[in-house]
């Protein structure tokens, strides 16, 4: 059993600390990369799925995260409304944000956003055509121009945003000049990388050469700094920001992710529970929501999940994994332990991290 990583992301905490809640499976896009498939089927979350989800957690954690997913969340902004409400006459201390493409963000949905003090991520791949040809809209028209609206909607209400880029072959060379993007926009705090999985639409013709995407990488973390010297706004990589706290308080990490350390409840818009979003597979299903005993065997069930994969996590006994946190379980499962390209991402990171620590010495 690999019960002993089951300790919390940050070695703490008895019950699950993330629940992600797929309010809806609809999507006004059709990413060509997308493992959900969205807007292939039409569910909705009710009510009565969301709040049982929510107490369940509170059975278990005095404190979590809640992200909401999609399709396109947004689409079933009134469901996340009430979720909030409830939460607020509960007395839940949770920490909230949706994760959206960013098209259906007018100024009037900005607005709403900001009354609910909900944390917005947007998904973006950034610009030369690579929105176009990966995200665009059902009717086949492209993307960008509306989400970077949306986006800008989100600044005039005071909002700050992450944006979320999946690598592929088709958008790593626009890295640079999605932090151009990034950094003009001005309410980006930074970005997040996701890697393209062969999983839902995406194929395997989709996956980048791991040399080009490191050198791209390296070239967008250069374009970040000149941008950053010349007086723009700085944006961020999440994981190099993690990496440099890691070395700067000493304490190694023991997960990837919620995941990897048993803490994470996901629920799709049928009820179903999962372990990860990324990870919707029969033999990793949890039970449904709405049972009356998935509390009772929520922690050997995600103890399970997590010894499924573990054949598949190449990482454990690399002497760098304190610093980068090993990889992805959906991408190490999806890829079948090949994680190649994961490495040579962070090893950029960490080489990066490393400078960074000699250089504030």
């Amino acid at each position: 059993m690999s019960s002993y990583r089951c300790d919390g992301e940050d070695g703490g905490g008895k019950g699950p600390r993330l629940l992600v809640l797929g309010v809806t499976a609809d999507c006004n896009l059709r990413c060509r990369y997308c493992s959900a498939r969205g807007g292939e089927e039409k569910a909705y979350m009710s009510e009565v799925v969301a709040r049982r989800a929510v107490d369940l957690m509170t059975e278990g954690s005095e404190k979590f995260k809640i992200q909401f997913t999609g399709g396109e969340p947004l689409l079933n902004l009134d469901l996340i409304e009430k979720v909030l409400h409830h939460l607020e006459e509960e007395g839940v201390d949770a920490l909230c944000q949706v994760q959206t493409n960013g098209t259906l963000i007018t100024a009037e949905m900005a607005d709403r956003l900001k009354g609910l003090g909900i944390g917005v991520g947007v998904s973006l791949d950034g610009p030369q055509g690579s929105d176009h040809e990966l995200r665009p809209f059902a009717d086949g028209n492209e993307s960008l121009r509306t989400a970077v609206q949306g986006i800008r909607n989100l600044g005039d209400a005071g909002i700050r945003v992450g944006v979320t880029c999946v690598l592929t072959k088709l958008s790593i060379r626009g890295l640079p000049a999605l932090v151009d993007l990034a950094s003009y926009l001005g309410n980006v705090d930074g970005i997040t990388l996701d890697l393209v999985r062969p999983v839902g639409r995406a194929g395997q013709d989709l996956l980048p050469d791991p040399v080009l995407t490191a050198g791209y990488l390296d070239a967008a973390i250069d374009r970040a700094e000149m941008i950053c010297q010349m007086g723009g706004n700085r944006i961020k990589f999440r994981e190099l920001e993690r990496m440099r706290h890691t070395l700067s308080t000493g304490q190694g990490r023991r997960h990837h992710c919620y995941f990897d350390a048993c803490q994470s409840l996901v629920v799709t818009p049928a009820g179903e529970v999962y372990p990860c979003p990324s990870l919707l597979r029969p033999e990793l299903r949890l039970g449904d929501i709405m049972g009356h005993f998935l509390g009772e065997y929520l922690r050997s069930g995600l103890e399970h999940a997590i010894d499924i994969i573990e054949p598949h996590l190449p990482c454990r006994r690399c002497p760098d994994f304190w610093l980068c946190g090993g990889s992805c379980p959906a991408y190490s499962f999806s890829m079948r332990g090949d994680v190649g390209l994961e490495c040579a991402i962070k090893g950029v990171f960490m080489r990066r991290a490393r400078d960074a620590a000699k250089m504030d010495e």
